[in-house]
């Protein structure tokens, strides 16, 4: 019996959408009326203008402002390409020799944790001309692209790689024909990651004595006491960022439009397969990271010509740890006793703000994935937010939060919110259409399937995003403590800098990287333990 004319048109009818530009709107609205509210209740503070305040300085600035862009993105492209470039080969080869996964990991870890406040300084002078701000864009954008591409090359449909083993095929057709094709989500997600941080990159090298550029801009009009034009540059430079990643996301989407759709079929939970190392083969890939890294970082004056007045060897550091500082004569002792004290504070601003920026981020990314809209809302502004330099931000901060330990956990908040973000909704995504129509079938709605369902398939991305967000808040806590507190490691390599007391630099940044190399492998093995638990792995 077939249905009446009126219930057939109203089938062939397509469903109605809420027009898309609506929401972006309403956040818009709600982002301008709260700024609004705290400008207004800041007036006369001189830290945050009013809207129309920014546009008259916006217009007034603009001849700057593109004389002073493609310097910043010249070397943002550059230290992008370069990352990249680094990054996928590592990654491959990771994949292909098993057991060298752990080097190319724990050497990521230590290129990532070094705070710029100590090397950045060191790199302008030892290289020359654009080729250290080159290399501090390519440092930002190196271990979060690393983490989610090895991430996504693990992520694979187990059933898929045996049919290829029976079909003959070794690790490298496994590799082409699997591998590839499951990395393509990561590495979409790793690339807008990627972005922005390349962009903040570029910023932030430009604070140490460039002469052009947007940085520089920011650093004279932070001298100059000229609110306006710091928030005009440090927007400007955060809608950059966001165009960037929107042009990601629109690659990605023409490229490979079936990336961040979820699976079709019932596929292993993402990221959960995993190679297997035997004791012997974890014991050589430890032996062998820190035989490459004591290698580099001795053949940095004999190979590199580094200048031992800044570039201390091992051997000196070491000496330094036992025996005391050979140029002032102060004792092993007194080292120890101010380090001490000075990673006790980092480790609480970094814990705390680690854990309320992970947890926000995951809340976060369950709402983006689970509210339809809501994310071409919402990521435009995170995008800015996380461009936007802490520089800018910390005076405001600063005033609104404290210089204590809640000011420093927002500024270290949003150092790791947006790598999280990203990483988590790229998981939450991992999860298969058919166990989501389940849900969908039984009435539940969007934050149902997201609870019940993609939060299971999301535990290995939670873990990688955890990976990246460790050394990021060890790195922003230390920047937080340069700009804000004035206590903790940030502000003892700060003033060992300043006062080119190089030993206590080099001994303090060394001993950062060992206990971010320990918290590093604590998060491997909660992550085998909570992945046993879910049943994710054997």
């Amino acid at each position: 019996m077939s249905a009446p004319p009126s219930a057939t048109r109203l089938l062939l009818l397509p469903r109605r959408r809420r027009p898309p530009v609506l929401l972006p709107l309403l956040v818009l609205a709600v982002v301008a009326v709260v700024w609004i509210v705290l400008a207004t209740a800041l007036e006369g503070r001189h830290l945050l203008p009013q809207p129309w305040e920014l546009a008259i300085q916006l217009r007034a600035d603009l001849p700057l402002l593109l004389a002073n862009l493609p310097p910043t993105l010249g070397v943002a492209a550059r230290g992008f390409l370069a990352g990249v470039a680094a990054v996928i080969p590592l990654a491959v080869i990771a994949i292909l020799a098993p057991p060298l996964e752990p080097v190319v990991q724990r050497i990521a870890i230590v290129v990532h944790v070094i705070p710029f406040v100590a090397i950045a300084p060191i790199l302008i002078v030892a290289l020359p001309g654009d080729s250290a701000r080159v290399v501090i864009a390519a440092l930002q954008v190196y271990f979060p692209l690393l983490i989610g591409l090895l991430l996504g090359l693990r992520s694979t449909d187990e059933r898929a790689l045996d049919v290829v083993t029976v079909a003959g095929g070794g690790e490298v057709s496994r590799l082409r024909f699997v591998r590839l094709a499951s990395a393509l989500p990561s590495l979409v997600s790793g690339l807008q990651i990627a972005v922005p941080a390349a962009i903040l990159g570029a910023l932030i090298s430009e604070f140490f004595g460039a002469d052009r550029g947007l940085g520089a801009i920011l650093v004279n009009a932070q001298d100059s006491l000229l609110t306006e034009r710091v928030w005009v540059v440090a927007l400007s430079i955060g809608a950059v960022a966001a165009a960037g990643y929107g042009l990601i996301t629109l690659l990605a989407r023409l490229i490979v439009p079936w990336a961040g759709r979820g699976s079709s079929v019932a596929a292993s939970v993402a990221g959960a397969e995993q190679a297997v190392l035997r004791p012997w083969q974890s014991a050589a890939g430890a032996v062998s990271s820190a035989v490459l890294l004591i290698g580099f970082w001795a053949s940095l004056r004999p190979v590199f010509g580094f200048d031992a007045f800044f570039v201390k060897d091992p051997a000196e550091i070491l000496r330094f740890l036992v025996e005391g500082n050979p140029l002032t004569g102060a004792p092993a002792a007194a080292f120890w006793e101010v380090f001490a004290s000075s990673i006790g504070v980092t480790a609480v601003h970094a814990s705390v703000g680690f854990v309320v920026g992970t947890t926000i981020a995951v809340a976060a990314a369950v709402l983006l994935v689970a509210v339809p809209g809501l994310e071409r809302a919402v990521m435009p502004l995170a995008v800015v937010l996380r461009s936007i330099p802490l520089v800018a931000l910390t005076p405001l901060v600063v005033l609104v939060f404290g210089r204590d330990l809640v000011g420093v956990t927002v500024l270290v908040t949003l150092v790791t919110f947006f790598p999280t973000l990203v990483t988590v909704i790229m998981g939450l995504r991992a999860a298969p259409e058919g166990a989501l129509d389940v849900i969908r079938a039984s009435g539940g709605s969007g934050l149902t399937a997201a609870r019940r369902v993609r939060l299971l398939y999301a535990v290995p991305a939670i873990t990688a995003s955890a990976r990246v967000a460790v050394p990021a808040a060890v790195a922003g806590a230390t920047l937080a403590e340069w700009l804000a507190t004035g206590d903790g490691l940030g502000q003892l390599l700060t003033l060992s800098s300043v006062q080119a007391d190089y030993f206590t630099l080099w001994s303090g940044g060394v001993l950062l990287v060992l206990i971010v190399l320990a918290l590093y492998a604590v998060i491997g093995t909660v992550d085998r333990i909570v992945s046993r638990v879910l049943g994710i792995r054997a």
